[in-house]
């Protein structure tokens, strides 16, 4: 791309109001997604201002952009002119040049706003001097042209752009609330795809992006707590709660999403601090007068997770129950509670509470039950006579936690019961590295025995020259077992008998003689 300018801001009005005039909103919708796809393979721009660009697709197509005469726009794909493959390289270039692409996809409502007296870009000196709600009331207003798509991810990604085009550097925001700006237009859009949801026009892909959206909102909140000076940051937090309150009592489908961020928020923002305790009995205080009469099940979760905060376990898990939150539980409820109790060193009430909420991790294999393992595992290790508890809950969640048992008999050097296991499951030696069985040959080898015995005979038994070729490998390893065992006159006794026994079979004869074992 040529290093002259192509464009000034009126240049660039002039291209909003032939985009408008010449595109349909599905055909820039269409456009926008090859534009943060990459479809754009490459882009030139000559003296003259024209614009050569290839478009990939499911084919290849050739684009030129006339920037000054722009109905001589032109495209080698079916629809020639005004297509999506145009609206892509018109993103693509204005991305380039610093303008935003999402004003291209909404190049109306774009030059509405321009030219309204009473435009959000007149209110944006006005951000640091208003609290939280006056900043989603201006998030509102500010995307209100962006309409929502079939494709969440589209959706997501219109706003974010849009909102990428406030230049909070030429605010006065303090540090503190440079960091709460940006977390509070995370959760607008979090709020835009929930509230899209809800009218029915969700799937699982939707559902999907809210969880990642989410944990990543979490883990963004993690990664600022440094930054935060929480002895300048009371009242932006107090504001963000009491959104976060807000938030959870409408939660009315169990996903609990909110309630991960709010604990996530207490967690790295509040707790803290020495006059944190302080804040929990106002906070209780704030659910309970928000909803008095009926409390929804993620404000009770948020409750009871505060009580814990108080060490009040008992009182905690009561007022679980009390508002019937425990009624289909989704895994992720109980997390928080038994993260804290893990921080806390609270050994006894965090096996306490793994035992009431085992049933909830009943089933496949999940994130979440990998994280309530972990949080055994570590109990465990400080209160060792947990362990026959944690056998028998990994006994009532079989068959789903087959594996989860295999690898801790292998982590705790259980070999007798793996090797039971191994044969119970019909894994011979070759579903395993090599590496996984050496620690077992080296500690006890007589183990091995029966493991290999028993593969021998079942690749004899098949009777075909590849599982000849297996039962060889394997019976080489034995040879190597009653080595290490010092047991050469039991070896040998033994593949006599297997000699004498399988002498009819010449093609494992001569799989014998290859591998050695027969001159």
């Amino acid at each position: 791309m040529s290093s002259f300018p192509v464009l000034n801001d009126e240049q660039w009005l002039k291209l909003l109001e032939q985009v408008a005039q010449s595109f349909n909103e599905v055909t820039l919708s269409r456009g926008f997604n090859y534009f943060k796809q990459q479809r754009v393979a490459s882009l030139i721009i000559s003296e003259n201002r024209v614009v050569q660009a290839r478009v990939t697709g499911s084919e290849d197509y050739s684009v030129k952009l006339y920037l000054d005469k722009f109905m001589s726009n032109i495209c080698t794909c079916p629809v020639r002119t005004s297509c999506k493959h145009l609206a892509a390289v018109i993103m693509e270039l204005a991305d380039r040049l610093g303008y935003p692409a999402s004003q291209i996809v909404n190049a109306n409502f774009h030059l509405k706003r321009v030219t309204s007296k009473s435009s959000p870009e007149s209110q944006l000196k006005q951000l640091p001097d208003m609290d939280t709600m006056g900043w989603h009331k201006f998030l509102n207003q500010y995307t209100a042209h962006v309409k929502p798509s079939y494709d969440q991810g589209t959706y997501t990604n219109l706003l974010r752009y849009e909102l990428q085009n406030i230049r909070k550097g030429s605010i006065s925001f303090s540090a503190n609330d440079l960091i709460f700006f940006e977390l509070h237009q995370e959760l607008f859009i979090a709020r835009k795809i929930k509230e899209y949801a809800s009218q029915g026009n969700v799937n699982y892909f939707t559902s999907n992006a809210l969880y990642r959206m989410y944990d990543e909102i979490q883990a963004w909140v993690h990664q600022k707590s440094a930054q935060i000076d929480f002895t300048l940051a009371k009242e932006r937090i107090k504001q963000t709660l009491s959104y976060i309150r807000q938030q959870l009592a409408k939660e009315t489908d169990q996903k609990y999403l909110d309630y991960g961020l709010y604990t996530a928020l207490w967690n790295y923002w509040i707790a803290p601090y020495p006059d944190a305790h302080e804040w929990i009995s106002q906070e209780i205080n704030e659910i309970e007068q928000q909803t008095p009469d009926s409390i929804s099940s993620s404000l009770s979760a948020a409750k009871a997770f505060l009580y814990l905060n108080q060490s009040k376990s008992l009182d905690a898990w009561d007022a679980l129950e009390a508002s019937g939150t425990l009624n289909k539980a989704p895994t992720r409820l109980f997390l928080p509670f038994l993260n804290h109790l893990s921080a806390a060193s609270d050994w006894d009430h965090l096996i306490d509470w793994l035992l009431k909420t085992a049933t909830y991790f009943y089933g496949h294999r999940t994130k979440d039950l990998d994280t309530y393992l972990g949080y055994w595992k570590e109990a465990v290790a400080h209160v060792p006579e947990a362990e026959k508890q944690l056998w028998i809950v990994l006994e009532e969640m079989l068959p789903h936690s087959a594996q989860i048992i295999d690898e801790m008999l292998y982590e705790q050097r259980q070999w007798k019961p793996w090797l039971e296991m191994q044969i119970f499951k019909g894994q011979d030696p070759f579903y395993h590295r090599v590496s996984v069985l050496q620690p077992i040959e080296k500690e006890a080898p007589a183990l091995l025995l029966p493991y290999y015995h028993q593969a021998i005979e079942h690749y004899v038994s098949l009777k075909n020259r590849h599982d000849y070729k297996l039962a060889v490998k394997l019976l080489k390893r034995l040879d190597k077992v009653y080595k290490k065992m010092k047991q050469t006159e039991r070896w040998e006794r033994f593949f006599t008998g297997f000699i004498d026994r399988h002498s009819r079979l010449r093609a494992l004869q001569e799989e014998l003689k290859k591998g050695k074992l027969l001159e």
